[in-house]
C-alpha cells in the first residue's frame, strides 16, 4: 500500500499548514496541502476526501479574490468619496455586501473542507482534523462579527497539529518489517 505517502502527506501538510499562516507565503502553503491531502486520499483509497478538499479550496480562492477585490475597490473609491456622506455610506454599504457574499462562499468553502477532514480522521484516526474543521466552520460563520477570525487562527493552529500528528501506517494496515536473516536452528 502507499505507506510512505503518510509520511510525505505529514511533512508536506505540516509545512503546508505553517506556511498558510502567512501572507507572504499563504500560497506556497496551500499547494503543499494540497498535495498533502491527495496523498491522503490516494493512501486511504478514498478519492472522495481529494475530491471534497479541491471543493474547499475552490471556493475559499474565490471568497479570498472577492474579499481582495472589494477590499481594494473600497480603498481606491474612498478618498473620492470621504467628503460625500452619501457616496460614502453607498461605498461601505457596496463594501459590506461583497464581504457577505464572500464570507458565504468561505462558509460553504470550509463545510466541504470540513467533509474532507472529518474523512481523514475516521480514515487515520487523527481527531485534530474534524477538530480543525469544526474550529474553521466556526470561525468563518462569526467571521460576519470579526471574532470568527480569532477562531479561523485556532483552527489553523489544529491543522498543524492534525498534519503533524499523522501516522507514518495507515490503523489497521499491516506494517512491513525490515527483511531480516532468518534464524535457524542449527
Amino acid at each position: 500500500m502507499h505507506m510512505a505517502n503518510l509520511k510525505t502527506a505529514r511533512t508536506w501538510g505540516g509545512l503546508g499548514a505553517i506556511f498558510s499562516l502567512f501572507y507572504m507565503t499563504y500560497f506556497i502553503g496551500f499547494v503543499l496541502k494540497l498535495f498533502a491531502v491527495k496523498e491522503i486520499a490516494e493512501a486511504t483509497g478514498r478519492l472522495k476526501i481529494f475530491r471534497d478538499y479541491t471543493w474547499a479550496a475552490l471556493l475559499n480562492i474565490t471568497a479570498s479574490f472577492i474579499f481582495s477585490w472589494a477590499f481594494y475597490d473600497m480603498l481606491s473609491k474612498y478618498e473620492g468619496v470621504i467628503h460625500n456622506p452619501a457616496e460614502l455610506e453607498k461605498l461601505l454599504s457596496q463594501f459590506g455586501d461583497w464581504l457577505f457574499v464572500g464570507t458565504i462562499i468561505m462558509i460553504i468553502g470550509v463545510w466541504f473542507m470540513k467533509r474532507s477532514y472529518d474523512a481523514i480522521t475516521e480514515a487515520t484516526g487523527v481527531g485534530n482534523f474534524h477538530t480543525a474543521a469544526l474550529v474553521y466552520l466556526i470561525g468563518a460563520v462569526l467571521s460576519l462579527f470579526l471574532v470568527g477570525y480569532f477562531f479561523i487562527l485556532l483552527g489553523a493552529i489544529f491543522e498543524i497539529m492534525a498534519f503533524f500528528g499523522l501516522p507514518e501506517v495507515l490503523p489497521g494496515a499491516p506494517e512491513i518489517q525490515a527483511q531480516r536473516p532468518v534464524e535457524t536452528g542449527e
